[in-house]
């Protein structure tokens, strides 16, 4: 077995060098995420949509105001006419099981002869607690990547590849967790996400 080591040393470094470096690069990427705790808060956040084949008199709009989520409906005018946000879906974001809840909410009657800004009913969406702040409690961030073409197969392996699907991550230092595909989930464009808050307690509230 020695002499033979010895023969086919070329070959062997050759099958065992690229394994060690594979099995080496996929730890130094996974490990700041196995090291790192997992994120505890839900978050909040509204996805926009526009039909360009169908325009509105109207735009939505939402913030949060004294740790609660409110939002408008208000008239289109010269000063707005380039706010295309006429369809809107709240929804909670859970980190633990990274699933989705949609929460609904309706519009008033009437838009088509709005004329002033008109405060919306939110339902158990505007009785949560938001954190409004980029950063949780916890030390995560919400963040949109956008395109990043990088890494081949390599990065495939990885997981550093393309990131046409998953564009949002919740970032905290080196570990970056991707998020579900929140594009093709909302049917929306991707970079028309706007976060919210995390959802915390009475006393974590900004």
């Amino acid at each position: 077995m020695g002499r033979w080591l010895k023969e086919n040393l070329v070959l062997v470094s050759g099958i065992l060098l690229p394994a060690l470096l594979v099995v080496g690069f996929f730890i130094l990427n996974k490990m700041p995420r196995m090291l790192a705790d997992p994120p505890a808060y839900d978050f909040l956040v509204v996805a926009y949509q526009y039909n360009y084949q169908n325009p509105s008199d109207y735009y939505l709009s939402f913030e949060v105001r004294d740790g609660k989520l409110s939002g408008r409906v208000s008239p289109k005018a010269e000063v707005n006419r380039y706010i295309n946000r006429h369809y809107a879906t709240i929804f909670l974001y859970r980190t633990k099981d990274h699933a989705i809840e949609e929460f609904a909410f309706d519009l008033p009657e009437g838009l088509d002869d709005l004329d002033e800004s008109v405060s919306l009913n939110l339902g158990k969406a505007g009785e949560l607690n938001l954190d409004k702040r980029k950063q949780s409690p916890d030390g995560y961030q919400f963040e949109y990547l956008g395109y990043r073409g990088r890494g081949g197969l390599l990065g495939d392996i990885f997981g550093m590849g393309s990131r046409y699907e998953n564009s949002y991550v919740l970032k905290k230092g080196n570990t970056s967790i991707d998020l579900v595909d929140l594009s093709i989930d909302l049917n929306h464009y991707q970079n028309d996400l706007q976060f919210m808050g995390w959802v915390v307690n009475e006393d974590l509230k900004p």
